[in-house]
């Protein structure tokens, strides 16, 4: 056999491994819209959590009397608090039960 000939096929299966490894790795690494809509909540939500506590707050710790106020507020504050989930958690248990 000649050597050009070796080489060319040596380097059509050099093409193919890399094209299917191209592929395989492109598989992976796709994000469907839903994902990426997820991934924006994520980072949306991290984002808030950073920025919950001020410098001030961070610097001066909150004494007994302070955390005490602090609790007893958001304790009142969440009987107001609208309904999580908007009640579809709720529903879509129930339907899960019934088809089952």
């Amino acid at each position: 056999m000649p050597p050009i000939f070796l080489f060319l096929v040596f380097a059509v299966l050099l093409l193919g491994v890399i094209y299917a490894v191209w592929r395989y790795w492109k598989g992976l690494a796709h994000l469907s819209a839903e994902e990426t809509e997820f991934d924006e909540r994520m980072a949306a939500l991290n984002e808030r959590q950073a920025n919950r506590i001020s410098d001030e707050q961070l610097t001066h710790p909150v004494t007994q009397d302070d955390a005490w106020s602090i609790m007893v507020n958001r304790g009142r504050r969440t009987g107001r608090r609208r309904e999580r989930y908007g009640g579809d958690l709720a529903r879509r248990t129930r339907d899960r039960r019934r088809r089952s």
